[in-house]
């Protein structure tokens, strides 16, 4: 996992598009926070930054809570335009779809895409052709990843034209999954999966259209508070002590004290506790979250025993770890797996 995905860099819009899916599923979100150090305020919260991991954690608990097959597609739709807070303006300011698309695909990072659109012309519309970013993780599975992606951008792009909107065509590189009629209830355009590469098409009055809300100034401004976003990143990439801590702690088999993290930070014990205090963090906070977020990726494999779930994570007994697990998530192991 890349030192982008573990900071907390990203405004978090889109956490009150999440609190809304959990109310209408019915899941608690504190369930839903599990081993992501958020808590339920954070999730209205204008000020709350939020990392990739962070996310990801969320959609995998909640895919683990909803037990729906077509969990992708109904996440993907909830997700509007103002999952981007103000980067959102940015795209609805485009003079047409076409900036619009072109805009979102140069703020990729910031949008946190894990692929890269590439547009063609053709006769009658446009291609575009979706492939994942090199070095991206997929949060579930690349089944997923498509589908979030896929009605998100069909959802938003309906919301910057002001009116309905779907692909012509879509194109899918992997078999259809056990739910693929589902995606007639979602999509009203052809789908055709084991392509060779994924995909989707706008006809060319659709990608040429002017925007309802087109302001080339407006734009400008946008695209200022992007450029300053991107300038935070990568601020914050340079000297995050609490993503140095969680690095060195992932990067270990063996449950690091905080003299060892100090050591493989050439910190004194002494200052690694102050950074932390200045960042609002501490390393006990820190190491149960990691800890938590290991145990939990683990449980997740339904093969693996609990008993080795808890050598893995370095406790010396079954119990300990039992405790410990209960502290940390209000439930005991096998409770966690059951729901």
């Amino acid at each position: 996992m890349s030192q982008l995905q573990q900071q907390a860099i990203y405004p978090g819009a889109e956490l009150f598009l999440l609190k809304q899916f959990m109310r209408r599923e019915g899941i608690v979100p504190a369930q839903a926070l599990l081993g992501t150090g958020l808590d339920e305020a954070q999730l209205s919260r204008a000020g709350s930054l939020v990392s990739s991991e962070q996310f990801d954690r969320i959609y995998r608990n909640l895919y683990r809570l909803a037990a729906r097959a077509d969990f992708g597609l109904a996440l993907g739709q909830a997700l509007n335009l103002s999952r981007w807070g103000l980067l959102s303006a940015a795209l609805f300011s485009s003079k047409t779809l076409g900036d619009a698309l072109a805009t979102a695909n140069q703020l990729r990072v910031l949008l946190r895409s894990r692929f890269t659109l590439t547009a063609a012309m053709r006769e009658g519309g446009y291609d575009i052709e979706v492939r994942k970013r090199e070095g991206m993780e997929y949060p579930l599975n690349s089944v997923f990843a498509h589908e979030m992606l896929f009605t998100s951008l069909q959802v938003q792009i309906a919301q910057l034209l002001g009116r309905e909107f779907y692909f012509t065509e879509i194109r899918l590189n992997y078999p259809p999954p056990p739910h693929a009629a589902d995606y007639e209830r979602y999509f009203a355009a052809k789908v055709q999966f084991n392509s060779p590469v994924s995909g989707f098409c706008i006809d060319r009055d659709t990608m040429h259209q002017p925007l309802p809300l087109a302001n080339p100034a407006a734009k400008q401004q946008a695209m200022l508070v992007a450029e300053a976003e991107l300038k935070r990143v990568l601020q914050v990439q340079k000297g995050d002590i609490g993503w140095q801590v969680r690095a060195l702690i992932q990067g270990s088999e063996q449950r690091l004290a905080l003299d060892d993290v100090a050591a493989g930070l050439n910190l004194s014990p002494r200052t690694l506790r102050r950074k932390l205090q200045e960042a609002g963090l501490t390393f006990r906070q820190i190491s149960d979250e990691e800890l938590l977020k290991k145990s939990m990726l683990l449980l997740d494999d339904q093969q693996q025993k609990v008993s080795s779930v808890a050598s893995a994570c370095g406790f010396k007994d079954l119990l300990s770890f039992r405790e410990a697990f209960k502290r940390w998530s209000g439930m005991t192991p096998q409770q966690y797996r059951r729901r």
